[in-house]
């Protein structure tokens, strides 16, 4: 059977009383996560100049713009909130299968909920998880990195899953579902050279890829039909994209038993996954050692081939970031900031900050490298990372971390992510009351007791 029939069915029939209470924690997570990273990301570089231009196309006031309140047609208002969501690359991202998944998945969803009406909790997790379930298993299919390939697997499977979420809210049945994956198909796009290249459209096609995952979903519900070999046909996903180079049975095995929603990692940092470990081996040295930055000499950092490829070539643009998003997808800028700071957030990304020439001038005293014995282990996947501090004194300062906070393995608590959620609001566009972030927190908390999910959006402005 073709992949595509398997997902439509296993998403169509999927429903809450089928999820563990672990998957249904997970799910309520991520949720809040996502959240918490669209409102912080409300106030990012490139997201007024998008919010004005869907304003000036006006249109039926369907769904919300996150913070900034105004209505516009739900899949505008996706566009800006999934852009906003991975403005600040603080949201939520599946290791194994190197991509971000939710923020692909929620803000469709979130839309829906005004749109539609009448969605409840329960749908609402089955429906994330689902989402998210999908776009991990096919990711974990591919045997090459898209951090070596440049096909991007966060907005190419993102479409796919954002289709199957919101078609499952809109009540799909398996007939129309494949039609949705199959429209997806045709919309499925995305690559890493913006990244390389540290421009806005790293953010902007997050929106592009939530946007058509739902209009794949309306378009289906209103009879548009799809390729219905859309992952294995002769001119199918994999053969066109990835030359038939996966692994099919990763895809569905104990689909319905086991949620990779259980499997993603929610990030203490603003930045690429693949600097994390590095930044964690940073905090560590410095809470073990006083090291006073003026008496370092040189940082090296070892990490595997996908997290230099992405991370740190070229290595001169990286020491010295010109952007915004240069600077996220950059090891040696963090290393820097981490050592003098203690810790990155979202103030160390801005204009003014990644010209800071104590920062920069630390950065070009990082020296990435290629560590083989982590290449062999991880090869495709998120690795650990291996740092040495050498100061002028030839003292070196060793560390390696490999489960950093957030990880499934080193997992954040609901208090932890509640607590990163208020640290990402304080950068909204717009501030929003101590009362609205206790009524979005309770609501996704509880959210299986839901009614009607689109009375969040409320408390979002």
């Amino acid at each position: 059977m073709e992949i595509a029939h398997e997902l439509a069915e296993y998403v169509t029939d999927l429903s809450f009383e089928d999820l563990p209470e672990e998957v249904i924690d997970s799910t309520k997570k991520v949720i809040l996560d996502t959240v918490a990273s669209a409102i912080a990301g409300s106030s990012a570089p490139g997201i007024e100049t998008l919010t004005g231009l869907v304003k000036e196309w006006g249109g039926r006031p369907e769904s919300s713009i996150i913070v900034l309140g105004d209505k516009v047609p739900a899949p505008n208002a996706v566009l800006i909130n999934a852009t906003m969501a991975r403005a600040r690359d603080i949201d939520e991202v599946h290791e194994k299968a190197v991509l971000h998944s939710a923020v692909t998945v929620v803000p469709p969803c979130l839309a829906l909920t005004e749109w539609v009406g009448g969605i409840d909790g329960k749908n609402f997790i089955a429906a994330v998880a689902g989402g998210v379930d999908i776009i991990a298993r096919l990711g974990l299919s591919l045997e090459a990195s898209p951090n070596i390939t440049g096909i991007s697997s966060t907005w190419q499977m993102g479409t796919f899953g954002a289709a199957a979420a919101t078609g499952k809210l809109l009540r799909l049945n398996p007939e129309q579902m494949i039609n949705a994956l199959g429209i997806a198909y045709s919309q499925t796009a995305g690559n890493q050279q913006c990244i390389i290249e540290g421009t806005l459209m790293v953010r902007v096609q997050q929106g592009f890829t939530a946007q058509s995952g739902l209009l794949s979903a309306i378009l289906a519900k209103r009879g548009i039909d799809g390729p219905r070999g859309v992952f294995q046909g002769k001119f199918g996903y994999f053969p066109v994209y990835h030359g038939d180079k996966y692994d099919a049975s990763r895809i569905t095995q104990d689909l319905g038993k086991v949620f990779e929603i259980t499997n993603s990692s929610l990030k203490p940092y603003p930045c690429c996954k693949l600097t994390h470990s590095a930044i964690s081996c940073i905090r560590k040295i410095t809470r073990e050692h006083e090291i006073d930055p003026q008496d370092v000499d040189s940082i090296q950092v070892r990490v595997n081939q996908a997290a230099y490829n992405l991370t740190c070539h070229p290595l001169e643009s990286k020491r010295r970031p010109s952007s915004i998003p240069e600077a996220q997808f950059s090891i040696p800028y963090v290393v820097a900031v981490a050592l003098l700071r203690g810790d990155v957030f979202l103030h160390d990304f801005t204009a003014e900050a990644i010209t800071n020439e104590e920062v920069l001038s630390l950065a070009e005293k990082v020296t990435p490298i290629v560590d083989e014995a982590t290449e062999d282990r991880y090869g495709r996947e998120v690795g650990p990372a291996a740092v040495d501090v050498i100061t002028k004194g030839k003292k070196t300062f060793k560390a390696r971390m490999q489960f950093v906070k957030g990880h499934p393995k080193n997992p954040m608590t609901m208090e932890e992510v509640e607590e990163k959620f208020r640290k990402c609001a304080a950068f909204s566009a717009k501030p929003l009351s101590e009362r609205n972030l206790v009524h979005v927190i309770n609501m996704i908390k509880e959210m299986e007791k839901s009614r009607d999910v689109s009375k969040i959006m409320e408390f979002l402005k």
